[in-house]
């Protein structure tokens, strides 16, 4: 990053009293909101700041425009890492499923700008890049019905979006958004990332496609798996044992030397 990039970012960041140790950046999954995250707050260890990512459409970003792509996507959420990693002492990323594959494409484009990497990086409930099958990009093209059995599948939604008519039509917006992103996204093999990534999966979670051991062959460092009980959705499932996983991981990459 050039250092005039570098000053203009930093002139928008605003320090809470005292030195942030390390903040905890998370991107969400389909549908999903900043919203996602928020139950973490009291249960990450105290030198560490949740920094829930609202993306473009919903929540408190409602009514801005949709992503075209996942390179529109990356450019929007670049800045908002750089300005939170500038105010942090150190700085990490989570992302679940969606919000795993902006974590990866975010992660090229910090160090294609020459930004320091993050102390860590969470990607969860997804394949690695090559292994995620072809079929899964037309699922935001079916009709109605078909794409909400989908939805259903998956699990993940409340039955009460699925009762409610005016909620559905609230969210489905969204949704298609979201799985048309996904779906049409074109990886590109690129050199390693230089550090370790740390892989998480249910066990039972029939929507990741290949070997979650594939991811080591993104990064330098290779990956670590962690594996928990539940399906696509044990994110919400596995809460406290994610946390402690995240607490640990944070706390032992802020440790002295």
């Amino acid at each position: 990053m050039s250092p005039g990039r570098r000053a203009r970012l930093r002139q928008y960041v605003t320090r809470e009293a005292g030195v942030i140790a390390i903040s905890l950046i998370c991107f969400p999954y389909a549908g999903g909101s900043a919203q996602v995250y928020k139950r973490w707050t009291n249960q990450l260890h105290p030198d560490v700041r949740l920094v829930p990512a609202e993306l473009a459409g919903r929540g408190s970003r409602m009514g801005e425009p949709f992503y075209a792509d996942t390179a529109e996507a990356v450019q929007d959420l670049l800045p908002l890492v750089q300005k939170t990693a500038l105010g942090s002492d150190s700085y990490a990323l989570f992302g679940h499923s969606m919000g795993c594959l902006l974590g990866y494409e975010l992660l090229h484009a910090l160090r294609e700008e020459g930004f320091p990497l993050p102390v860590a990086v969470f990607l969860s409930g997804r394949g690695a890049p090559h292994c995620e099958q072809v079929e899964t990009r037309r699922i935001h093209m079916l009709p109605e019905e078909e794409f909400l059995d989908e939805l259903k599948r998956l699990g993940g939604m409340p039955d009460e979006l699925f009762r409610h008519r005016e909620l559905l039509d609230l969210f489905m917006p969204i949704l298609r958004a979201d799985f048309r992103l996904v779906g049409e996204y074109e990886h590109r093999m690129r050199a390693q990332l230089p550090l370790r990534l740390t892989i998480l999966s249910g066990k039972d979670d029939g929507c990741v496609k290949g070997p979650l051991g594939e991811w080591g062959r993104y990064a330098t460092g290779g990956c670590e798996l962690m594996l928990f009980e539940g399906g696509h959705f044990f994110l919400h499932e596995q809460e406290q044992d994610i946390v402690a996983v995240i607490n640990k991981i944070l706390t032992e990459a802020l440790a002295p030397i």
